[in-house]
C-alpha cells in the first residue's frame, strides 16, 4: 500500500517479487520516502540500517528485512545517517558553519577564496601504514616523488594504473600529464575514478588517497574533476586520509614539483584540499558569503539564448523569470520527444490517475503492460505536458520559445541545431547549461556506464555547447553546477566530478573572454520543487538546511546575471552554510553532513 501509493501503480499490479529500481523505478529518494512513511505506519519498526536497506533489491526482500528488525533478529550495525538525494541539477551541501553568517532569507550566496595556511610538520595520517603506490605522470615527478617517499621512511612503488590490491594507499599523478587536446585531459578523470574504485574495493580501513593536478596546465580544466572525486572520496572513506594537491607545475622542473610534492605529504598537515604555487604560501579554499549586487539586466528582446535541459524543471523555472526580465527568445534543448497523447491519458492529471487510466485502458483492449512500461510511457507523458507548460509560460511573460528534441552530447545534433536556430531565431547570444542525470552509486560499486552517463551530459554537453559556438558572439555564459562539486556527496563521485569541472572550464572561459561576457557557475543547493517531497522537506529542514524556492531561486539566478560582480564566477548558492574543511576526510562533520 505504501508502495501504491508513493509509486502511483496500482496496489493490484505490485507483487512481491518487483525490483526496486528496474521494474518500479524506486530511486534513493523514493526509498527515503517510502521507508519514512513505513515507520509512520508501523511505529514499532525500529531505525533500519540504511547500509543494508540500499543492498535489497525485491519489494519481498524488504518486507523480510523490516519483519527481522521487529522481531529483533537483525543486529544493527553502525551506519550513515539516511543519504537524502538531489533535485534537478542541484544537490544539498555536506557540511555547516555559523548559521548567524546566513543571509536574512535563509539563502547564501559563496564565493571560493584560496587563503594562506602554514604546513603543521605533521605527516599524513595513513601515510606509512604499508606500500603506496604512485601512478607515473609521463615524465620523471613520479619517480621522483617514490624516491623522495622512501627517503622519508615510505614504501613507495611506480606503476601505470592502480592495482586491484597489494598495497594501502594511492597517489595519482595523472593531473600533471602533459596533454594536448580536451580529449586526452578529459581522460584523465576517467582514469582518476578507475583508480578510485580499485582502491575503494582494496583499501578497506587506513591508508591514503591523493590526487594531484595543476588546473592552470594547458587544458587543465578539463580535467579538475580529480579534486570533485577526493572531496567524494572523504566522505565515502571515512576512515582512509584523503588529499587533493594542486601544485604549480609549469616552468618548474620535475624534481621541484615532486618535492613540494613530498614535503605536503610527509609534513604538511591534515587538510584536505592544498594548493602549492611555485613561489607563493600554501593555500587552503575558503568558502567566503558575499552579497550579490544589483545591477542592469545585459540581455533584451534581441537576444537568443540556447539552454540545455530547459524545458523541464528547475532550470525551466529559472527561464522562466529570466524571459520576463529579458524578453529574450529561449531556445530549450530536452531529450524528451513531443508526442501526442493516448486518448486515455488526456482526463488524467496526475502521476497515480494517469497510471490508472492506462493500466485500465491496456485491460480493455486485452494488452499486458508491466510497471516499468506504464511508468516510462507515465514519465513521457508528464515530461510533455512539462515542456508545453514551459514554453507557454515563457511567452506569457513576454519572451519566445521553441522546443527542441536534442542530444547535446552529439556534436553533429547540435551544430544542425545550432544552425536551424540562427536561421530562424537569429544569431545566438547567449548558453545556459542545466543538463544534468544522476545514478547514485558508492564508488566501489559505480559501473563506468553509470558514470559515463552522469560524467558525459556536464562535461560532454558543455564541450559541444562550446565547440558549436565558438564564432557566435556571446553575451552570457552560465552553467547549472552543484554543491556537490564544492563538498563531494556520498554516491556521486562522477556528478561532483563533472560540475567542478564545469566551475574551472567557467573560470578559464572568463579570464579568455574577458568583461564583455558574463560567466557564471552556479553551484546549487537544494530547490524547494521537482524531487524534493514533503518529507525530504521536513528532513533537510531539520539539519538546518532551507531549501531553494523557485521563486527565489529563479530570482538569484537573475540577480547574477545582471550583477556586475563579473570577476565572481564560480558560486555556490543556497540554503544552509558551507563551513572549510579543516580535516583529512576522516572527519564525522563531513561524513555526516546533510547530503543530496
Amino acid at each position: 500500500d505504501v508502495v501504491s501509493e508513493k509509486t502511483g501503480y496500482p496496489a493490484d499490479m505490485l507483487n512481491m517479487g518487483m525490483e526496486l529500481e528496474a521494474d518500479l523505478g524506486i530511486d534513493s529518494i523514493k526509498r527515503v520516502e517510502i521507508l519514512s512513511a513505513m515507520q509512520d505506519e508501523v511505529p514499532e519498526l525500529p531505525e533500519v540500517d540504511t547500509a543494508v536497506m540500499a543492498e535489497l533489491v525485491t519489494l519481498g526482500q524488504i518486507v523480510d528485512y523490516m519483519d527481522s528488525q521487529i522481531d529483533g533478529s537483525s543486529v544493527q550495525s553502525d551506519s550513515a545517517p539516511i543519504d537524502l538525494a538531489k533535485t534537478n541539477g542541484s544537490s544539498a551541501n555536506g557540511s555547516s558553519a555559523d548559521s548567524s553568517s546566513a543571509s536574512t532569507n535563509g539563502l547564501g550566496r559563496y564565493i571560493t577564496e584560496s587563503v594562506a595556511s602554514a604546513p603543521s610538520g605533521e605527516q599524513m595520517l595513513g601515510l606509512g601504514d604499508g606500500k603506496i603506490v604512485v601512478t607515473d605522470d609521463g615524465g620523471s615527478v613520479g619517480s621522483t616523488l617514490v624516491d623522495m617517499l622512501q627517503a622519508g621512511g615510505i614504501t613507495a612503488e611506480l606503476v601505470d594504473e592502480v592495482p586491484a590490491s597489494g598495497y594501502c594507499g594511492a597517489i595519482l599523478l595523472g593531473g600533471l600529464r602533459d596533454v594536448t587536446t580536451e580529449d586526452e585531459a578529459i581522460a584523465v578523470n576517467r582514469e582518476a575514478f578507475a583508480a578510485a574504485r580499485s582502491v575503494a574495493g582494496s583499501v578497506v580501513s587506513g591508508g591514503v588517497f591523493v590526487t594531484v593536478a595543476d588546473d592552470a596546465r594547458p587544458f587543465g580544466s578539463w580535467n579538475a574533476g580529480l579534486t570533485g572525486l577526493a572531496r567524494t572520496a572523504a566522505i565515502e572513506w571515512p576512515t582512509t586520509t584523503i588529499k587533493a594537491i594542486n601544485v604549480e607545475s609549469q616552468g618548474r622542473d620535475a624534481r621541484a614539483i615532486a618535492s613540494a610534492i613530498a614535503t605536503e605529504l610527509l609534513a604538511g598537515g591534515p587538510e584536505l584540499e592544498v594548493g602549492l604555487a611555485a613561489d607563493g604560501p600554501r593555500t587552503v579554499l575558503q568558502s567566503t558569503l558575499v552579497t550579490v549586487e544589483s545591477g542592469s539586466m545585459p540581455l533584451g528582446k534581441d537576444d537568443v539564448i540556447v539552454v540545455s535541459g530547459g524545458g523541464r524543471g528547475v532550470t525551466a523555472s529559472t527561464m522562466i523569470e529570466l524571459a520576463k526580465e529579458s524578453g529574450a527568445t529561449f531556445a530549450l534543448f530536452g531529450r524528451s520527444v513531443l508526442q501526442d497523447e493516448p486518448e486515455a491519458a488526456k482526463t488524467a492529471t496526475d502521476d497515480a490517475a494517469l497510471k490508472r487510466a492506462l493500466l485500465d485502458a491496456a485491460v480493455a483492449a486485452g494488452e499486458k503492460v508491466s510497471p516499468a512500461d506504464l511508468g516510462r510511457e507515465v514519465a513521457r507523458i508528464l515530461a510533455n505536458r512539462e515542456i508545453l507548460a514551459t514554453i507557454a509560460a515563457i511567452e506569457q511573460h513576454g519572451g519566445r520559445a521553441i522546443y527542441l528534441s536534442v542530444d547535446i552530447t552529439d556534436t553533429d545534433a547540435v551544430t544542425s541545431a545550432l544552425a536551424g536556430i540562427r536561421s530562424e531565431l537569429g544569431p545566438i547570444t547567449g548558453i545556459v547549461h542545466g543538463a544534468g542525470v544522476l545514478a547514485d552509486k558508492l564508488i566501489a560499486e559505480k559501473t563506468d556506464a553509470q558514470f559515463d552517463r552522469v560524467f558525459n551530459t556536464k562535461v560532454e554537453g558543455l564541450r559541444t555547447l562550446l565547440a558549436a559556438t565558438a564564432d557566435d558572439a556571446l553575451k552570457l555564459l552560465l552553467f547549472f553546477s552543484s554543491v556537490a562539486a564544492r563538498t563531494g556527496n556520498n554516491g556521486q563521485s562522477d556528478y561532483a566530478m563533472a560540475n567542478e569541472i564545469l566551475n574551472k572550464v567557467a573560470v578559464a572561459e572568463r579570464a579568455r573572454r574577458g568583461d564583455g561576457v558574463v560567466v557564471k557557475s552556479l553551484g546549487w543547493g537544494p530547490w524547494a520543487g521537482g524531487m524534493v517531497s514533503p518529507a525530504l522537506k521536513s528532513h533537510f529542514e531539520s539539519m538546518g538546511v532551507t531549501l531553494i524556492p523557485l521563486a527565489e531561486g529563479a530570482r538569484m539566478l537573475v540577480d547574477e546575471i545582471a550583477s556586475p560582480q563579473t570577476d565572481q564566477v564560480e558560486l555556490v548558492l543556497g540554503g544552509g552554510v558551507l563551513a572549510e574543511s579543516d580535516s583529512s576526510g576522516r572527519s564525522p562533520e563531513r561524513a555526516q553532513g546533510v547530503r543530496a
